[in-house]
């Protein structure tokens, strides 16, 4: 009993103690005769610009009433240039044909009818995306649409989860129309 008891005497003194370290001496102050007083002038730091005359002169011209302001052709005139290089990257990229992109797959297996029946069910489901029947022996899977991002294939796998429940989305070489 004796422990027990110099225990909790030693555990009020530490909390005493605690208390005492986070009172203050000093009763807190309410005056703010300091605040304000801090003044300092930068304007010495500041820099000083100065207007040139050519810099006037150069202005943009003030048209009469009723005349149109003629600008001249710019200095430095990149816009041939910046065609041709459009155009042949226009020429280059009718050329590509193939991308990486995503496609649902909500068939797999070994029956080329179920293949079938499941391509069929998605037609009707989304008739303006296109299903494809890929046979990789002893496998057929049905993948359903063309998407370039992850994004969009996600739309259509959670409608088609439902329908499909073994659909995933699986990266895959799709063609650009």
């Amino acid at each position: 009993m004796i422990s027990y008891r110099v225990f909790v005497l030693g555990i009020i003194c530490v909390f005493v103690g605690i208390l005492e370290s986070c009172v203050s001496g000093k009763a807190a102050s309410k005056t703010t005769s300091n605040v304000g007083s801090f003044k300092d002038d930068v304007s010495a730091y500041r820099p000083v610009y100065t207007v040139s005359n050519e810099t006037k002169s150069t202005a943009t011209p003030v048209s009469e009433p009723g005349k149109p302001v003629t600008k001249g052709k710019p200095v430095g005139d990149i816009t041939q240039k910046l065609d041709v290089i459009l155009d042949t990257i226009a020429n280059t990229n009718k050329n590509i044909r193939f991308a990486q992109g995503y496609r649902v797959q909500i068939y797999s297996g070994n029956s080329s009818d179920e293949a079938n029946r499941a391509r069929d069910r998605s037609y009707t489901l989304f008739p303006d995306i296109t299903p494809h029947i890929v046979y990789v022996q002893p496998n057929f899977r049905v993948k359903v649409g063309d998407f370039i991002d992850r994004l969009e294939a996600q739309r259509v796998y959670v409608a088609l989860k439902a329908e499909f429940p073994t659909a995933l989305i699986v990266p895959e070489r799709i063609e650009i129309r």
